[in-house]
């Protein structure tokens, strides 16, 4: 296993929705203001008291699969400078209840290796475990409450 990579969403896919004024589902780019708990998927944080953000329909694919899963994620509304710290667990989600969802090269989905961790679980650990076996190839981690994608997990950087 190399070094790992914690992968938000794509700024370009953001920036290319953004001009078009909806997600890749054709729903409207709506303005909310943030609460303050909202955990934003393009720089990995909890959304500040009043922050301009958007909810949107996100899938972490970027070809078609049948594993593809789509739901709603928490955005920026306007550009942001995205995760800037990509080989480090995002310190703002090492408390929220998550699924580990493992997946092998050809893009299936590595059942044996499914794992849920809780609020004080080492989540970095199990990520890192988890990825540490050789039929997984990449991970997306979401949020077990919600369901909805928090970020990918790479040793290369990519998907």
């Amino acid at each position: 296993m190399g070094e790992l990579a914690f992968v938000a969403v794509d700024g370009r896919r953001l920036a290319r929705m953004r001009e078009q004024g909806a997600d890749e589902f054709g729903n409207p780019w709506v303005l909310r203001v943030a609460e303050g708990w909202e955990p934003l998927r393009c720089c990995l944080r909890r959304a500040g008291t009043g922050d301009s953000i958007a909810l949107i329909c996100f899938s972490p694919w970027v070809s078609a699969s049948p594993w593809m899963e789509a739901g709603p994620v928490f955005v920026h509304f306007g550009a942001c400078d995205g995760y800037l710290e990509p080989q480090r667990y995002p310190d703002d989600f090492r408390r929220s209840p998550s699924m580990i969802n493992p997946f092998g090269a050809d893009g299936a989905r590595v059942y044996q290796h499914i794992t849920f961790v809780e609020p004080d679980d080492d989540h970095e650990e199990a990520v890192r475990r988890v990825m540490s076996q050789p039929e997984v190839d990449f991970l997306h981690v979401r949020s077990s409450t919600a369901g909805c994608f928090t970020f990918a997990v790479t040793s290369h950087g990519g998907q």
